[in-house]
């Protein structure tokens, strides 16, 4: 109790003022050299700041006539009452460091590199401003207290940078995200300007390709996606109509990539077509979207150039059912299991050119009734098996016409 009544006794003496502008005398005529050494740490740290500073015309030791009166700021009134007021900002410096925040964004930096500086130059600063206060005898408390103002100063300073530079990202990503859905109509329009294309593309930072490709996410009446696949900053988003999808520039290694971004989606890659004719590489994607819900082609992802054969011969599907009747007319008569085992052998015997030992292995049976079934097709055929135009059309029936199993 006595120790603490002599400390309580030592603290309510207030400390003359004169001590005080001692203090702030000292700082303002030690503050160029202070932020003479601040500078040097940035220059190693952060040299974007001082080149900054300097393309406005001002420099780090020109900052006492604003930092020291803040710092004295908070030494003033009862030194037992230990809650600093921040001293506001000059609207000035406000605006600068609002700008370094937007800059450090602009320049395709992060924060990390400029609050990391700000810490650094306030830790230089505190060096030299503790060894003042303690050469005019400040005591703990009011020591205290002005630490305390110079790192809420240096919080404030990084909230000032923090919010430019976050509103610049916000303002940026709007901007960029509505000159990308112009820049997408452009593509998917039924006439597409060329010059257009290139000035909404140089607007929206897109790199214009050679080729694009349409890969087509949802068609019309498909349920909503479950699993939102990751979108690449390259690849544009499309909406048509109730026709969702991606443009993605056709590049090397373009597969595995929306191999990986789309997982599990039976999402269909239509053909590489130049810029100008997105929307035919749409239409090949719904056109094969149709043959995966028929069961013609895999669910699953799909790029309709690996599939262009089963495309085509299903592009119409009334000729189609035309080309399967007129050909396959001679295994109508039978019986339907017997039907069955001769469409699977003729077809196997199609797709391996003749191969009996293939079609065996295929089937799973021994090639005595590989030949037996021979046999049987060439009785109900005749010369049509190997006429070369008539094998051509029991091929596009059979091995790309066949119907889902």
């Amino acid at each position: 109790m006595f120790v603490m009544g002599q400390t309580l006794k030592a603290v309510e003496t207030p400390e003359p003022p004169a001590q005080l502008q001692a203090l702030q005398a000292r700082l303002r005529a030690r503050f160029p050299e202070v932020m003479a050494e601040v500078a040097d740490e940035l220059a190693v740290l952060w040299p974007a700041c001082l080149a900054f500073v300097a393309a406005r015309g001002t420099s780090l030791e020109e900052a006492a006539d604003q930092v020291v009166p803040r710092l004295m700021a908070g030494l003033s009134g009862d030194p037992l009452e230990h809650a600093v007021v921040s001293p506001d900002l000059d609207p000035l410096l406000v605006e600068m460091f609002d700008q370094l925040g937007r800059a450090q964004f602009q320049q395709g930096r992060d924060l990390n590199g400029i609050l990391t500086a700000y810490q650094a130059g306030a830790r230089i600063a505190w060096a030299h401003i503790s060894r003042e206060a303690m050469e005019v005898g400040l005591d703990a408390y009011r020591l205290s207290r002005l630490a305390e103002t110079l790192f809420t100063l240096t919080h404030d300073i990084s909230a000032r940078t923090t919010e430019g530079y976050v509103r610049e990202q916000s303002e940026r990503g709007l901007v960029s995200h509505r000159a990308r859905g112009e820049l997408s109509g452009l593509l998917m329009s039924t006439v597409p300007d060329s010059n257009a294309i290139l000035l909404a593309a140089d607007q929206a930072g897109w790199a214009v390709p050679d080729q694009l490709a349409f890969v087509l996410l949802r068609d019309q009446d498909e349920p909503p996606l479950t699993y939102r696949p990751r979108l690449d900053p390259e690849w544009l988003v499309v909406h048509v109509g109730d026709v969702v999808g991606w443009l993605v520039p056709w590049v090397a290694g373009i597969e595995p990539r929306l191999q990986r971004a789309l997982g599990r989606i039976p999402a269909v890659v239509g053909a590489p077509v130049p810029v100008t004719e997105a929307r035919r590489s749409m239409r090949a994607a719904r056109g094969a979207r149709r043959l995966q819900d028929a069961g013609v082609l895999p669910a699953r992802l799909i790029f309709v150039p690996e599939h262009i054969d089963t495309v085509l011969v299903h592009r119409n599907p009334e000729l189609l059912v035309a080309l399967r009747s007129r050909v396959l007319e001679p295994l109508t008569q039978l019986p339907a299991g017997t039907r069955e085992r001769l469409t699977e052998t003729l077809t196997s015997w199609l797709r391996h050119f003749g191969s009996r030992s293939a079609v065996a292995a295929e089937l799973h049976i021994h090639p005595q009734t590989v030949r037996y079934r021979l046999d049987q097709l060439r009785g109900l055929f005749g010369d049509a098996l190997d006429d070369p135009e008539q094998r051509a059309q029991l091929f596009l029936a059979l091995v790309w016409g066949a119907p889902p199993e």
